[in-house]
């Protein structure tokens, strides 16, 4: 008798759930970002490793955001020192959150800044905004590391966060 209560309970509950509909817009997105040049992130960072001949470290803390898909690509110039890795973190089809990582000796130059921080290494890191991206940049061991961020996420993702996302590179 407790069995056929436990499965009227289990039947009813799942009548009463709200529907729920397939999702085709995670797989069209990854289509769409692979068909753009990105790969997996572990692609992406051995195949900038191997360019570079020098190991790039990722920050460990990420912001507390919901990401759909983590992607990445390693974009090749002419000139070496303004090749850069991209790693782009997907919210459906919205892009919250991006890191750039470029060469140190990069001739790319940011000179916008309204807020300026010092990371727990002593150095300078920078925050500006504009009508369409957050940007946060710096200099650490032996890149540029350039973190953008939708406006629409700057509640959550604020320049004292990436202070502490930056401050996470090892």
């Amino acid at each position: 008798m407790k069995i056929i209560k436990m499965f009227l309970i289990g039947a009813l509950s799942l009548s009463i759930a709200p529907p729920t509909y397939a999702n085709f817009d995670h797989d069209e997105t990854q289509k769409a970002m692979f068909d753009l040049g990105y790969q997996s992130v572990y692609d992406a960072i051995k195949k900038s490793n191997i360019y570079f001949k020098n190991e790039i470290a990722l920050p460990v803390q990420i912001p507390p955001l919901p990401f759909t898909h983590v992607l990445g690509r390693f974009n090749q110039n002419k000139d070496p020192k303004n090749s850069s890795l991209e790693i782009e973190y997907l919210n459906q089809n919205a892009s919250p959150y991006r890191i750039t990582i470029f060469p140190k000796k990069s001739e790319l130059q940011w000179n916008y800044t309204t807020q300026t921080f010092i990371l727990k290494d002593g150095s300078a890191a920078h925050y500006f905004t504009t009508k369409w991206r957050n940007y946060f940049y710096f200099e650490q061991n032996k890149w540029k590391y350039l973190i953008s961020v939708h406006p629409n996420v700057s509640n959550v993702v604020t320049p004292e966060l990436l202070v502490e996302i930056a401050n996470s590179i090892y």
